[in-house]
Formats: structure tokens, sequence, C-alpha cells
């Protein structure tokens, strides 16, 4: 009976591991996006799924299973200026996926024209969520279930959560590509719109763009090629997410780098090449790309923090009510934990940042909004 349930397991993370792989081969290959969709539906017993990125309110790009594809189409083109949703998300930004009956207001969902034709198509319950990237777009992916199946559960959110900083590092390029395809190295780096390089497995650098090439003080060169960020902390987060990229193991990582008298606080985002994302980006193993978030005196949402650096949707939370000038005994309280509770949260927070002591932590992420 061990056995089996072993072989089970290995064989339910060798599924997961493969859908990580084709969700990061779509961050680059925009066609591969409906099977991923539909994939990462399955896992969550779903019928549909499908991606939108939005400035602000307004769809920009999208894309949709089968199922659900004449609905999103609408929503984009027409719908979009009577639904309610995308401006109740900015000023109640979710953490991770959310089941949506929960999320949003009764009279929201009753009005919106979005939820009537999921309706008229057999679809009924929907779990989403809302990722605010850095560079001030918002990417959503959900998936529906039809009518006749049981509401999505607690299961089906812990299971899509698993993906998300996976889809959020995805959401990031997709955004900056505008679901275009580029059809060499150097136009796909030009179409991100980010400072951004190709490194070999090895880790040295194979082409940049004119935006990296410009960074100042950030990247020190290192032995063969390679980079090194010069700030030490930093850097250890830097080459543990490139050494896991390129040995193909699960960790992608976006490492904050705080501010200097030169140079803004920024995020290094490490995101594997997989697949036929190879085709654009030969002898490459992944791009790392920097987002530079606008300085602000406001409380960042945890949606930002949870896209930024990984953080799990109860550490933003708590890192949300730290910022917000909290103690950690007061923003153990608010978010519902003990005070030792919070004090293993903000270890994590601390090893998933960078950073050491809390005020360090405290002062990054006070920068870490998206640009308007």
């Amino acid at each position: 009976m061990l056995s089996i349930f072993m072989f089970a397991l290995r064989n339910c993370t060798r599924m997961r591991e493969d859908l990580i792989d084709r969700i990061y081969e779509a961050a680059f290959q925009p066609e591969c996006w409906i099977d991923v969709l539909e994939r990462v539906a399955e896992s969550a017993d779903s019928a549909s799924g499908l991606m939108v990125v939005f400035d602000e309110v307004k769809p920009i790009q999208f894309r949709g299973t089968p199922a659900i594809y004449d609905v999103i189409r609408a929503f984009c083109e027409v719908h979009w200026r009577d639904s309610r949703r995308a401006s109740h998300t900015l000023t109640h930004p979710p953490s991770g996926f959310v089941i949506l009956k929960d999320y949003f207001p009764d009279d929201l969902l009753a009005t919106d024209p979005c939820r009537a034709n999921r309706l008229a198509v057999g679809l009924d319950s929907e779990i989403s969520a809302a990722i605010s990237m850095p560079t001030g777009e918002m990417v959503v992916y959900s998936f529906d279930k039809w009518g006749c199946k049981d509401p999505h559960g607690r299961s089906d959110v812990d299971a899509l959560n698993l993906l998300y900083p996976h889809l959020a590092r995805a959401g990031l390029m997709a955004a900056r590509l505008g679901l275009v395809r580029a059809a060499a190295t150097t136009a796909a780096l030009q179409l991100i719109g980010l400072p951004a390089a190709v490194l070999t497995k090895s880790g040295r650098v194979m082409s940049t763009n004119s935006l990296f090439e410009k960074l100042a003080g950030l990247f020190m060169p290192a032995a063969f090629g390679r980079l090194m960020i010069a700030n030490a902390g930093a850097n250890i987060l830097f080459q543990e997410a490139v050494e896991k990229a390129a040995s193909g193991q699960a960790l992608v990582r976006s490492v904050p780098i705080p501010e200097t008298g030169e140079r803004s606080a920024c995020v290094v985002h490490v995101v594997p090449l997989r697949r036929t994302a190879h085709d654009i980006f030969p002898g490459g193993e992944m791009v790392v790309a920097v987002s530079m978030p606008r300085k602000s005196a406001l409380v960042p949402s945890a949606a930002v923090l949870t896209g930024l650096f990984d953080l799990t949707p109860a550490e933003a939370k708590f890192a949300t009510a730290l910022v917000a000038g909290n103690s950690v005994m007061k923003a153990s309280e608010a978010v519902g934990i003990t005070e030792r509770s919070g004090r293993t949260y903000l270890a994590r927070i601390f090893t998933k940042t960078g950073t050491h002591r809390q005020g360090e932590l405290v002062a990054l992420l006070s920068s870490s909004h998206p640009f308007e």
C-alpha cells in the first residue's frame, strides 16, 4: 500500500513539474497558452481557463480555452465597460487564488454581464487570481466549472496556489511581450521592454538588450562571463535561483534589490526557458529581467508582494501589516495568528526577500509598488 502511495506521489510531482515547464514555455511562446490553461484548469477540476492582461481596468490582451473563448472575447471587446470586476479587484486586491462567489459582492455578480454570459453557456463556479505586475499591468487567470458540477473548494484553491508564483512570472513576460511571439533573440529582448539578458546553463551572459546595458552598479562581472549582483545578500539569492533554473528544479525566484544612494530599489526576475522557448533563445537556459517599481509612501498590496517575492498569501498579508507600521505582535493580531507564528512568518519573509532586519524589510517593501 505504501509503495502504491509513493508511486502516485512521484507521478503527481512529475506531472506538476511538467506543467510548470509548460507555463514557462508559454511565457515566450504565446501559442502555447491555450494548452497550458487547459492543463491548469484540469488540475483544479475545471472546464475552462483564461488569462487577461489589463491596463488598469481595460483589457488589452487575452487567451481562453474553447469553453470560455466567446465569453471572454465579448468581455474584452464590449462588456468590460459595464463590468465592475477589474475596478473592484484594483481596490480590493486578492491574495492568491480566490473563489469568486466568496470574493465579489452579491450585487456585483448579480449585474455582471460576464457572469451572465458564463451562466448562458453552462459555466458557473469561478476561481481566479489577479496579479499586479511591477510594471503596472494586471494579469488575471480564471478557471470555471460546469454548472452541473460541484463548486470549487479549498483543495482547488490550494492546487492553483502551488502554481501561482510560476503563473505570476510567466504573466510578467506575457504582459511585456503583449502575447506576441518574437522571431529572434534580439527582437524578443527588445519587446520585453525591461532590462533583460539571456544566460546559458553555466550562467554565462549570451545576449542583452540596450536597457540592460544601461544599468549601472547593479551587476558586476564574474568569472567566465557570468553575472553577480553587487549587493551580497541579494547575490546569494540570485546565484541560487540561477543554479536551480539551470538544473531544471522548480525554484524560480524574483530577487529584491534594496535602494542605494545611486539607484532606486528594483527586482531581478529569473525566468527559465523551457521546451520550445529555446527556439527563440538558442543556447539560452534562462532570461534575467529587471523591473523597477515606483517608490511610494503608500502601503503595497498583498497581491503585489505575493507576485514580486513569492510570498504565500498569508505571508503577504503579514508583511503588508508590518509595512503599515505595526509591530510583530500587532501584525500577528491583524491577520489572526499568534505572535509566535508571526515570528515564524517573519523569518520566512527575511529568507525570501534577502533582508535581515525588520526595518530593512519595511524599507524594501515600501518601495514595491507598480508604476502608475
